[in-house]
């Protein structure tokens, strides 16, 4: 017995038949954050990331806030570089970062540095740069993918960087958080296991606003973290939120001047420091 085949005409029939009825010939993709992240990860740009850091603790929920400021570069599936400046009541900081080597600024140019210094250049085999929100690593994809597959709740929810958001929100764990990053610290502690292990059970509450290109525009995570490791008990709340903006533009971060830049053996203490 010969096959037979569909002829052009019945199959574009077939099609028209099926959209009459609305079932759609060829369904819209998925929408998928985690793929979004990791075609900006392979691209050649970047995003600027804005941070205010909340810590309220005591009876009268006391409030220490700190800001900051950070523009990452991508390239080849990572975050090749990172531009840090930190605000806080203990003052200003910036931090330029690559892959092999780390500038620090030094404000006021303390005695150490030699005359016309204002950075301080250290080399190290790979740096681990990375975009966090409170203790969710969302550069990884892997954890983002972990994140959103916990989420509680889902409603259309403003604008951010000119484009609309979909706000998602839901809560994970420290312990969750832990088995996909093990860089994940609570109260100094880099490792929650052993005299530690009940940080692991610590809940982290998130909330996610997507634009329509499905990339992060905000992010706000809330936490009890312990006072310290030997008062588990007690805990300050900390928040931080974060804003999340040129997805789409080019961005190059560059290290400063070399003639401001001293390295660790042009540093000169003396026997008092």
């Amino acid at each position: 017995m010969g096959r037979w085949t569909l002829g052009p005409a019945l199959v574009l029939t077939a099609s028209i038949s099926l959209s009459i009825i609305g079932v759609p010939a060829e369904a819209a993709p998925r929408p998928d954050p985690v793929a979004a992240l990791k075609r900006k990860l392979n691209g050649h740009g970047g995003v600027r990331e804005s941070t205010v850091f909340r810590s309220v603790s005591g009876p009268k929920k006391d409030r220490v806030t700190s800001r900051a400021k950070t523009v990452f570069e991508f390239g080849g599936g990572e975050i090749v570089a990172s531009d840090l400046r930190f605000s806080s009541s203990l003052g200003d900081s910036r931090r330029i970062a690559f892959s092999d080597r780390v500038y620090v600024w030094e404000p006021g140019r303390p005695d150490y540095l030699p005359a016309g210094k204002s950075w301080i250049v250290s080399t190290t085999k790979k740096n681990d740069l990375f975009i966090s929100c409170g203790k969710i690593r969302l550069s990884d994809p892997a954890v983002l993918r972990h994140v959103l597959a916990t989420t509680t709740a889902k409603r259309p929810d403003g604008v951010y960087d000119g484009t609309r958001t979909t706000l998602y929100e839901g809560s994970t764990t420290i312990g969750e958080l832990y088995k996909l990053d093990p860089s994940v610290w609570v109260d100094n502690v880099n490792k929650p296991t052993g005299q530690h292990a009940s940080y692991r059970k610590l809940p982290v509450k998130w909330q996610l606003w997507l634009g329509s290109d499905q990339l992060v525009r905000r992010c706000q995570t809330r936490y009890d973290e312990p006072d310290s490791i030997w008062n588990v008990e007690d805990r300050h709340l900390v928040i931080s939120d974060e804003r999340y903006s040129g997805w789409h533009d080019p961005i190059d971060v560059k290290p400063p001047p070399a003639e401001l830049v001293a390295t660790r053996d042009e540093l000169v203490f003396s026997d008092d420091d």
